[in-house]
């Protein structure tokens, strides 16, 4: 019984650091005017405003597409909202992408 109890008990604790340990993802979001839709590659490169959240200066950057979909009517030219995700400075996915009255 008290083996079964220990067992039980370090279960529990390695599921609750697991959980714990998940990372919080954050979404943020980008204004600009897109430069070039890739739909093979599903990339979108937008020149966009700054990104104050992660420290980003308004630069011209290239997004993953995170979904067949995000990019459906996307054409050089629009101005967009685009919100995504992003590990590091280098490297963003791109969720959804809205085209922005003017």
């Amino acid at each position: 019984m008290k083996n079964t109890f220990v067992r039980f008990a370090a279960v529990a604790a390695l599921s609750l650091a697991a959980i714990t340990a998940q990372a919080t993802v954050n979404t943020y979001q980008a204004h600009g005017s897109v430069v070039a839709v890739n739909a093979a590659d599903q990339t979108i490169t937008v020149k966009q405003d700054a990104v104050s959240e992660l420290g980003w200066p308004a630069r011209t950057f290239t997004y993953k597409a995170n979904g067949s979909n995000v990019l459906n009517g996307i054409e050089a030219g629009q101005t967009v909202d685009v919100k995504f995700t992003s590990s590091n400075t280098f490297n963003a996915n791109a969720h959804f992408v809205t085209p922005v009255s003017q």
